[in-house]
């Protein structure tokens, strides 16, 4: 009994890592696109090339995630994920500091490359980890990580992020007390 309490207690941790990963990478992904009014005005470009930043990112993670999963197969997932997170914090911290619009561009392709690199490898990894019997479940709880950011990442007037925050931790004490 000890040990299966163990490894339901693991389960939990390493669902709950999933899920605050691809949150966190869904804000990156989400956030964006209704903030382009504002970084058009304050970059002083047009809406349309402000919507490089969305076209930029997707096109990156679409053709460099196939790229990390082989990676991945050849050098671990360890190692992948790690580049990733190291990535993420580095485009993230040049889209806050940009001076240029040029800048942010260069910023938005360096994300794509880093969330192409880390959300594929928490789906690989979460359905490596989990019970067979489990596995669908425990990714549809980290996808609801990723999408939870949909809603709680975009700038809303009518409700604060207290509220936002207190929902989202609702929703992941549910989901891991009830399916995992």
């Amino acid at each position: 009994m000890l040990y299966g309490g163990c490894m339901e207690i693991q389960g939990r941790a390493n669902l709950s890592v999933g899920w605050i990963t691809l949150f966190l990478m869904g804000t990156d992904l989400f956030v964006v696109s209704p903030l382009l009014p504002f970084i058009s005005e304050a970059y002083k470009v047009s809406p349309e090339t402000t919507g490089w930043m969305v076209t930029v990112f997707a096109v990156t993670y679409a053709f460099s995630a196939p790229f990390f999963g082989w990676l991945s197969d050849k050098k671990g997932r360890r190692t992948i994920i790690t580049f990733g997170l190291l990535l993420f914090a580095i485009s993230n911290t040049l889209t806050a500091f940009a001076l240029s619009f040029s800048w942010l561009i260069v910023s938005r392709i360096l994300a794509g490359l880093s969330v192409a690199s880390i959300t594929p490898m928490i789906y690989v990894i979460i359905g490596d980890i989990a019970p067979p019997n489990r596995r669908g479940t425990w990714l549809s709880i980290v996808v609801s990580g990723h999408l939870s950011a949909l809603w709680a990442g975009a700038p809303n007037k009518d409700r604060t992020s207290a509220i936002d925050n207190q929902l989202l931790l609702l929703l992941h004490l549910f989901l891991l007390k009830n399916y995992t």
